[in-house]
């Protein structure tokens, strides 16, 4: 079985601008292929209730002991305003790519696949085959923060890790981001403090748990209108990884990219070469990657039944040419609604988003490029009062886990009234890391001793996180994954345009 379905991407296909794709920097437009109105309310501070979607099983995975609770009400209080909810200084950190080998492998810094639409639109076959909820938890579960930790240490080996607040991924953050809206959908997270940095790490039911009713064309499109280059080809998913400021807080965040825009690429990388600084910093990385060797190989055994195997290959692609996709059946010209998009674009800070709607049985001819950075900007100045709390309670989050000195914290919300800070249950015996790479993380502060520990840890191997978007179709009862993703909305199967 796949791990991840059928999103390996075939060959080239033609013109990387297909005559059915229209290029647009203004979000919003009359037709069903278009955005829905911005001054559309975003819900924030409403309670909308999901809860047809599969809930934390704690009978399954008892909880820990109650330290804490955190309501709306505390939330409202800590909203003073005091700090920018603003996110700056963003920048690239590392990248990986999850390649579709029998062992658990990826390649470093990787690449997106690139955009090449169809030249002439053609139908496709509907989605088929298994897809798990949580790809890296199927794949590895044991040390889920391994591939983004190694992948940080081996392009950056003086990395200063004692400046870092937080280190999450687009799903983790997005249940904290959906709490502080007033969304109700429950939900699980690990808290464990590294160093001086609080790892949000993912926690599902169980990590090979499959998506069910999976309706739609979402991962054949992609196949099709998305092509890996030829130094990653054999890739499923591109990883990156970038950090930020956020209400005083230093974050690295991890996301999927779905592709990459090959003329914003090469626009971008002429603008670096003009700047000296720049040139410098990507000829430093090329350096790098080269000193590597792009046919290392380290391996090393994470478990009793897996290996993980780290390769050289790819370069990283400027942030201004990555996109996030949805597709989603046109039959019935609704304007798709970006209420439950928009902030997880602006967690991600993608500039780009690419919308195809087909005609309810695969065939797409409105396919439309977006420059959403304005319509993020606008989202983010009609949402203040909500981003503030969201700021509020990531600051709380992380000052009771650094006070905590009894080891690892479960973040659990069984509704949008109540969160709770839990000790982790005697049972659980997952690890973030594994000692010696945690030791690295919890040491890399001087420049010579973190590329000594990164060397004498590159023996170790890595693991990785894939997150892919879900189309759907379905007309039936039966859960319409269309509008859903994983950080989104965890797959509810009841997103709607």
């Amino acid at each position: 079985m796949s791990f991840y379905g059928s999103r390996g991407r075939g060959s080239w296909r033609g013109s990387s601008t297909g005559s059915s794709v229209a290029s647009t920097t203004s979000s919003y437009s009359s037709r069903g292929g278009g955005f829905s109105s911005r001054g559309k309310s975003s819900n924030w501070g409403s309670h909308r209730k999901r809860n047809d979607q599969e809930g934390p099983d704690i009978s399954k995975h008892p909880l820990g002991q109650l330290l804490r609770t955190i309501s709306p009400s505390d939330l409202n209080l800590d909203a003073d305003q005091e700090h920018s909810i603003s996110i700056s200084n963003s920048e690239y950190v590392a990248s990986y790519n999850w390649v579709n080998e029998e062992s658990s492998t990826i390649t470093i810094p990787g690449r997106p696949p690139r955009w090449t639409p169809l030249q002439k639109s053609q139908r496709l076959a509907e989605d088929k085959g298994d897809f798990f909820r949580d790809p890296n938890g199927a794949r590895y579960p044991t040390h889920p923060a391994e591939p983004a930790v190694k992948a940080i240490l081996e392009l950056n080996p003086n990395y200063d890790t004692s400046m870092i607040d937080i280190v999450a991924c687009g799903s983790t953050l997005g249940h904290i981001l959906r709490f502080a809206r007033g969304v109700d959908r429950p939900f699980r997270l690990t808290l464990d403090v590294i160093g001086n940095t609080v790892f949000f790490v993912r926690k599902e039911n169980n990590p090979k748990e499959l998506l069910k009713n999976v309706h739609g064309y979402g991962h054949t499109f992609l196949d099709e209108y998305t092509t890996w280059d030829q130094d990653v080809k054999g890739s499923e998913s591109h990883q990156r990884l970038i950090q930020y400021e956020l209400g005083g807080l230093r974050c690295v965040v991890r996301f999927e990219v779905d592709g990459y825009l090959g003329e914003k690429a090469d626009v971008a990388a002429r603008e670096a070469k003009s700047s000296s600084s720049d040139a410098d910093s990507l000829t430093g990385l090329d350096d790098l990657i080269s000193a590597m060797g792009a046919t290392s190989v380290c391996t090393g055994p994470l478990s009793s039944n897996d290996t993980l195997t780290t390769r050289v290959a790819g370069s990283s692609v400027p942030q201004a040419s990555i996109f996030d996709i949805k597709t989603r059946s046109g039959k019935y010209q609704k304007n798709i609604d970006m209420s439950d998009i928009l902030p997880v674009l602006w967690l991600k800070q993608f500039p780009n988003f690419i919308i195809a709607y087909h005609d309810g049985y695969g065939l797409f001819k409105d396919i439309r490029e977006q420059d959403v950075r304005a319509d993020i900007q606008a989202w983010e100045d009609e949402n203040r009062e909500g981003l503030h709390k969201f700021v509020a309670l990531l600051r709380k989050i992380v000052q009771i886990a650094k006070d905590n000195e009894g080891g690892r914290l479960d973040l659990y919300s069984p509704s949008a009234e109540r969160l709770e800070i839990r000790k982790q249950h005697v049972d659980d015996n997952s690890s973030t890391l594994p000692p010696d790479l945690r030791a690295v993380w919890e040491g890399n502060t001087s420049e010579d001793g973190a590329e000594e520990e990164v060397e004498n840890d590159s023996e170790q191997g890595n693991t990785g996180h894939h997150n892919f978007p879900i189309d759907s179709d379905s007309d039936d009862a039966s859960p319409d994954y269309t509008a859903c993703s994983p950080d989104s909305c965890g797959y509810c199967g009841r997103c709607s345009y």
